[in-house]
């Protein structure tokens, strides 16, 4: 598995990010019909947390064979990948709206598990002459490149994709003090810490927005920020 992944595919139309979307595969077909997404030239970049809690998951993993949609690892496929083998993070995972992974047959399982693993943990796109990162729950570093080197390290005991995945520090870094701009990237567009709207962080974006909770799904026109 690769933790980080370069988009080299040239947009021809725009790019879009989806917050959280958690089963609600129906809801986000709904958004992009609003928005009117083109499927032949836009794109639309996942933060994570694809299924759990919601009633469409295989429709949302789906997703991701389709040319039009690319996703990072958030912490629920991560509790796919570490519950098919591992008893407390089965049950963490069935706590937390995974259920539906261990009425499966053991064959589609697997199959998801490996589809999660290969996920990357961080995503870079170039567009328009800017560039977007995107992660699921937190970037520690105020630098991209010094993120994206440290991503297979382990630091202060804890490995770096970890705390991008299951982190919430930034999110919570509500005087903007303890965290700066992240540098040499336009914006990062994060989800996994959920709030009624948008959430900004210097130029870090949380789009969570609670599709599962509330119905409310942000799709991010990356030309608006």
């Amino acid at each position: 598995m690769a933790l980080f992944k370069k988009l080299e595919k040239q947009i021809e139309g725009k790019l879009y990010a989806v917050g959280d979307l958690h089963g609600c595969y129906n809801l986000l077909m709904n958004k992009l019909q609003q928005i009117g997404f083109d499927f032949e030239k836009d794109h639309l970049i996942s933060v994570g947390d694809l299924v759990d809690r919601g009633p469409q998951n295989l429709q949302c993993i789906a997703l991701l064979s389709q040319p039009w949609f690319s996703a990072v690892r958030g912490n629920h496929e991560d509790l796919c990948v570490g519950g098919l083998h591992n008893e407390s993070a089965k049950r963490c995972h069935i706590a937390n709206g995974g259920e539906w992974f261990y009425m499966l047959d053991g064959q589609a399982m697997y199959n998801i598990a490996h589809t999660f693993a290969e996920l990357p943990i961080a995503i870079e796109v170039d567009y328009k002459g800017k560039r977007f990162g995107f992660v699921h729950g937190h970037i520690e570093h105020n630098n991209w490149d010094t993120f994206k080197n440290d991503l297979n390290s382990v630091i202060e005991g804890r490995h770096v994709a970890d705390h991008v995945m299951w982190g919430r520090d930034r999110f919570g870094d509500w005087e903007g003090t303890q965290y700066s701009a992240v540098e040499n990237v336009h914006a990062v567009i994060l989800g996994h810490s959920v709030s009624p709207q948008l959430v900004k962080r210097h130029n870090c974006y949380f789009i969570d927005t609670g599709a599962v909770h509330w119905a409310t799904l942000t799709v991010l026109d990356l030309d608006l920020i």
